[in-house]
């Protein structure tokens, strides 16, 4: 009953946030998850019309004919703009997906991460065009407990946070703005719960963007 009454809040939670973030292109969620024991993916999610817009930004209007040709400059475009660093050791993007739909997800497989995670350095400027972009960072381990953070012009979409026994903590070294997640935030954060405890297959979706 248990496992029920959970995929079944999962399910609403992650339609919830679905709805929220078709509706919000100034909000997307950046998230780093170990799925085993070291094994990392990186997860963004936001609105279709924000990766169409930074898409369009960056290669022009009319760079792309087919869902794919969109798919394949959307995950160039965002390993340009995405910088990871775990105890000050470079993390590779590698393997992207895209799950095309008004709210879209974007995952990639992370390299070179170390066994053991002391400090996590992020920057992601994917979004920084959008007027008052949020990315609401967060990182998912077995026993860390859940600590959210927002990327954003204050804090130029960078960050440094530390781990201190199971909570993530800001380092000295960064000085970002945390705020307080409004109702529609959190549930896009919780979008990302959804997928990881109702089991969706992430793959690539044969759905032509709107030109």
């Amino acid at each position: 009953m248990k496992k029920i009454m959970k995929s079944i809040l999962a399910m609403v939670a992650f339609l919830s946030a679905t709805s929220a973030i078709a509706h919000q292109p100034d909000i997307s969620s950046f998230t780093l998850i170990e799925k085993e024991t070291g094994q990392w993916m990186l997860q963004l999610n936001t609105s279709m019309t924000a990766f169409q817009y930074e898409v369009r930004k960056a290669y022009c209007k009319d760079s792309y004919a087919s869902a794919e040709e969109f798919n394949q400059l959307l995950l160039t475009h965002l390993k340009e703009q995405i910088d990871i660093r775990i105890n000050d050791k470079e993390v590779t993007l590698e393997n992207g997906m895209v799950m095309l739909g008004h709210a879209t997800t974007v995952a990639f497989e992370l390299y070179g991460v170390p066994d053991t995670v002391e400090e996590v350095f992020v920057a992601n400027k994917g979004f920084q065009s959008i007027h008052r972009s949020q990315v609401i960072f967060s990182v998912v381990k077995e026993g860390l407990a859940r600590s959210r953070f927002v990327l954003n012009t204050a804090n130029d979409y960078q960050l440094n946070v530390s781990l201190k026994g199971n909570q993530l903590m800001i380092a000295e070294a960064s000085s970002p703005r945390v705020y307080w997640m409004a109702p529609a935030t959190v549930a896009i954060a919780f979008a990302l719960f959804g997928f990881l405890f109702y089991g969706i297959n992430f793959r690539k979706t044969v759905w032509a963007p709107g030109a």
